[in-house]
């Protein structure tokens, strides 16, 4: 054999293994960076607010940069179940709690079950003790109003609620660039944020107040800034900048 051969291969191997690693390496790097920029790139008066409120961000929590087009969608609903207990599901047998974090298991678990599965997508951070909750995505969008509830315990699924619902065509609504994330983010710390707020989360998806007495729904591209303490919500709408509370139901400093 010749060793000498066979050394200069082996070097050349490794060399393009290294390459290859710094490249994947370079390529995660750069799609952190495309994806999120850090808080101090906040505006320097809403840093200052920050401070003097005491306001803190989970070091988990990032700033999206993303600027989609998207429109208002309109939609009716198929089903609309109610917040009570009585409302609820059962499921027989009761499947592991474990299978909702793996999508090829709980589809095989309750795809038969519960209609339309594939169309939700876990809400991890919109969870609670007790209650996986889901979102219905439209593309790659969740709805914040639109849910799928899986109540468990004792490591087991016992029952689910979900709205199902129909997407109508667009009609004239015009796709439009939403608001940067960072701005929308600066408006709430500014004018509504209370002091000692912990900020989990900012993220972009469809919200829109549900009138009981009509039939086609609009949903608008809407930021969500979620709290520490799970008690608050506030969704700032991507198109107008208007902030509005958990419920929906009025305007918050507008």
């Amino acid at each position: 054999m010749d060793w000498r051969r066979a050394k200069s291969v082996l070097i050349f191997s490794f060399l393009m293994l290294n390459v290859l690693l710094g490249s994947q390496l370079w390529m995660e790097y750069r799609e952190r960076l495309n994806t999120a920029v850090e808080w101090t790139s906040l505006p320097p008066e809403t840093q200052q607010v920050m401070r003097d409120k005491n306001i803190q961000v989970d070091d988990n929590a990032k700033i999206p940069t993303e600027t989609p087009f998207l429109r208002e969608l309109t939609y009716t609903f198929k089903e609309r179940t109610g917040e009570g207990i009585n409302n609820r599901i059962a499921l027989s047998p009761s499947p592991e709690t474990q299978i909702v974090y793996f999508e090829e298991e709980l589809t095989e678990a309750l795809g038969g079950i519960v209609p339309e599965l594939s169309s939700y997508t876990l809400d991890q951070l919109g969870s609670r003790d007790g209650v996986f909750v889901f979102n219905r995505m439209e593309g790659k969008w969740p709805m914040f109003d639109i849910q799928l509830e899986l109540f468990h315990s004792e490591q087991k699924i016992r029952a689910y609620l979900q709205d199902l619902i129909v997407i109508k065509p667009s009609g004239d609504a015009k796709e439009q660039q939403v608001l940067p994330a960072a701005k929308a983010l600066a408006k709430v710390i500014e004018r509504n944020l209370p002091a000692g707020s912990v900020i989990k989360e900012i993220r972009l998806g469809y919200h829109g107040e549900i009138f009981d007495d009509v039939d086609d729904q609009v949903t608008t591209p809407t930021w969500r800034v979620l709290l520490e303490n799970g008690e608050e919500v506030y969704y700032v709408n991507a198109i107008s900048a208007e902030v509005t509370t958990e419920k929906g139901d009025a305007l918050v400093n507008p």
